[in-house]
């Protein structure tokens, strides 16, 4: 690969040229092509009975929410023609459906008048909703004055300011990211030339991946989130890779044999780019097998982008190495660091000497910093994941503190005849419901309880029989309510918590839903809070056989690499501990809310979900990516010396001053998204840093070294059967 990308180097050069060029042409159709935060599982029993609501009743469970309130004292009465005036001119915009008006749902209006709401139905969905959604905000600014606040909400605004802030945040990271890994690669190498083709290697993986994502889009689903990981992934890994090839080939290069110390370079360092990649490809691609946008897209794009930068470090950095032969080293600026200074086999050396007692001390730290992740709580990411000055979010927080918590996640009970044919308004059926609904305002985590069986409190099972028995006689409104309610088979019951979506108590109230079983009907549970207990269970369910294909394929693929059974495992060993460090972290500071002001954030007082399985399936990568190229450099040290206690010191001397320099840019890269506006992201990228930091300099330092002088030949050994022997890789 090193001799064909050095002897065509003009035409790879151009191909690549060819995929930039085409890759920004193509990139800015994802900002209209990319779906919503996509957190849910649509597929679960939860999506199910909302879909059953959406063919019975037309009840849109995602439709936008136009908020009125008046100051305290002064109720919405007297503005009550500027409300109407307002909502007539968003009922004539093209995209909107129907308006659910407060006019026509007593319930959507406060006691004390102060407060309403009305829901929006569009009959546009994901990105081409934006536009829409933007003209009824300017609708409601026009008509606004100091006496009268509006606000509007819902899941596709919050997934609209959603996107918004990530695109924000993106440019905003690239601005300070990008600065700061210059600088530091120009202290690494010293030269202009050398410390900027990582730059450029970075930024093209992340433009050939917005490419790539911008045409699969026409095929398949992305969430914009993958636009995070996309732009995370793509700097650091683009950048690292490039950082290993570079350093490799100045150390190669000779002037006049410019040519072969490309292909060294390649047949070396390209052999540890490969399977850095690989290993980082396993973690990644793991998020496949959830059912889930999010996690899908995550892992799709994810790969992408590391095939993409290690195509690039194969093929693009060899020849553009080719073309700058002795030049790498031009317009040198500071003195180059030295990437294998004395002072990595001195601490090798000494922490041999002291073995047990860096094990010892190294362990114990370790478990101090996962501690806090015995009290992990996991849920999923709301409109609180958003900046609190973000007007979708502050919606959400008014409709809160004027209905209670349980109106912005209503749960949503879907009850039908389980007989094809009978009525739910028949004169079992409304008994049967009519005692199920005062059973559930019994209940203590129930707020209140909105359906056809309890309209009026001064009305028995009797008067709601006798009416529902004559529906052609019914009172106007409660003709409307009958409408909006039911279909001559199934009924809606609308149950409000009094806690938020994840809180256990919710979740409790859920579980009991779905265990219930009336007599002649079929019950099915939607809503916010069901869609994320099914979404929470799928990924439970999962996610052991996920860890364990991980945890073989790598265990396979090192012992291939590494010709012993002993070292993968405990690679595979000290690779949990450091995540166990990193998540314990996560909960110090996102859960408990620790730092939440430096930060800039809103304590969550749980971990993701999502967002904890994705930055396990990328660390488990990453964190094995320094641990293989140590390991590589010691293994190839043993080949030749035999002498386990030498080679380990050799290894870390010469890996020692290149993995710190790849960590240290990792870093900068991933922990630049600590500064994110949303929450989630700011977990990501914090883990991410965490973890390749702790990586970096307790397991890869001390505890690797220290292990391998205790454990001594039996590093090496593997079972005679297995005959790894004959896998014989030359590594760097």
């Amino acid at each position: 690969m090193g001799r064909v990308s050095y002897r065509y180097r003009w035409l790879v050069i151009a191909i690549w040229s060819a995929l930039l060029i085409l890759s920004l042409l193509l990139a800015p159709r994802l900002e209209h092509v990319l779906k919503g935060l996509g957190v849910v599982y649509e597929q679960g029993a939860a999506g199910q009975a909302e879909q059953l609501l959406k063919q019975e009743l037309n009840l849109e469970t995602n439709a936008l929410v136009t908020i009125f309130q008046s100051p305290v004292g002064e109720p919405l009465a007297s503005h009550r023609g500027e409300i109407e005036q307002t909502l007539d001119q968003i009922q004539r915009l093209d995209g909107v459906k129907t308006i659910a008006r407060a006019s026509d749902h007593p319930e959507y209006r406060t006691a004390n008048g102060q407060t309403e709401y009305s829901t929006i139905s569009l009959s546009v969905e994901d990105t081409q909703a934006f536009p829409v959604i933007e003209q009824i905000e300017q609708r409601l600014k026009q008509h606004s004055n100091p006496s009268l606040q509006t606000f509007l909400t819902g899941e596709p605004v919050i997934d609209r300011d959603g996107q918004h802030l990530t695109q924000m945040d993106l440019r905003r990271v690239e601005l300070l990211a990008l600065p700061l890994t210059l600088v530091t690669l120009l202290f690494v190498f010293g030269s202009v030339v050398a410390a900027a083709l990582p730059i450029v290697m970075g930024v093209m993986a992340v433009a050939v991946t917005s490419g790539v994502l911008a045409i699969i889009t026409v095929q398949v689903d992305i969430s914009v989130l993958a636009l995070n990981l996309t732009t995370m992934l793509g700097l650091g890994l683009g950048i690292d890779y490039s950082l290993l090839i570079v350093s490799r080939f100045r150390e190669e290069l000779h002037p006049e044999a410019v040519e072969q110390s490309v292909i060294r370079t390649v047949d070396a360092a390209g052999r540890a780019v490969f399977f850095s990649g690989l290993t980082v490809g396993i973690g990644l691609l793991s998020l496949l097998c959830f059912p889930v946008l999010l996690l899908r897209s995550l892992g799709l794009a994810g790969a992408i982008v590391v095939f993409v930068s290690v195509a690039a470090a194969l093929t693009l950095v060899p020849a553009l190495l080719g073309l700058v032969g002795a030049g790498i080293n031009r317009w040198r600026i500071v003195p180059p660091s030295s990437l294998r200074s004395g002072i990595w086999g001195t601490i090798a050396r000494s922490t041999m000497k002291h073995s047990i007692a860096a094990v010892a001390f190294v362990t114990a730290l370790i478990f101090v910093l996962s501690s806090p992740f015995q009290h992990a709580r996991f849920g999923l990411g709301d409109y609180s994941i958003l900046p609190q000055h973000v007007p979708s979010r502050q919606g959400v927080e008014v409709l809160q503190q004027a209905f209670g918590v349980g109106e912005t996640v209503p749960i949503l009970l879907a009850v039908s005849a389980a007989t094809p044919g009978e009525l739910i308004l028949s004169k079992p059926h409304v008994a049967t419901l009519f005692q199920l609904v005062n059973d559930l305002k019994r209940d203590p985590r129930v707020e209140d309880v909105y359906s056809l069986f309890n309209l009026d409190p001064t009305l028995n099972l009797a008067a709601y029989q006798q009416l529902y028995g004559r529906l052609a006689q019914l009172p106007p409104a409660l003709a409307t309510a009958v409408k909006n309610l039911s279909s001559p088979s199934t009924t809606l019951i609308i149950v409000k918590s009094r806690t938020g979506s994840n809180n256990d108590d919710s979740r409790a109230l859920v579980e009991k839903l779905r265990s219930l079983s009336p007599a002649g009907l079929h019950l099915q549970v939607g809503g916010a809070i069901a869609r994320q207990l099914d979404t929470i269970q799928v990924v439970r369910q999962r996610f052991p056989l996920v860890l364990a294909a991980m945890l073989m394929v790598t265990f396979v693929v090192l012992c291939l690499l590494l010709s012993s059974v002993v070292l993968p495992l405990k690679a595979i060993v000290m690779n949990l501990l450091s995540m166990g460090a990193s998540f314990g972290l996560l909960v110090f500071v996102f859960q408990e809310g620790h730092l939440h002001e430096w930060l800039n954030f809103t304590p969550l007082g749980y971990l993701d979900t999502l967002i904890a399985v994705t930055m396990f399936c990328v660390l488990f990568g990453l964190s094995m990516d320094y641990e293989v190229f140590l390991l590589c450099r010691i293994k190839e040290a043993y080949d030749r010396t035999q002498n386990n206690h030498l080679s380990v010191v050799e290894g870390v001397e010469r890996t020692g001053g290149i993995i710190t320099s790849a960590a240290l840019l990792l870093i900068l890269v991933t922990g630049a998204f600590a500064l994110t506006s949303l929450v989630t992201v700011k977990a990501l990228g914090l883990g991410i840093a965490l973890g390749v930091l702790i990586d970096a300099t307790l397991i890869r330092t001390l505890l690797v070294p220290a292990t391998m002088r205790l454990m001594g030949r039996w590093n090496w050994w593997s079972p005679r059967f297995l005959r790894l022997d004959r896998f014989q890789f030359k590594v760097d």
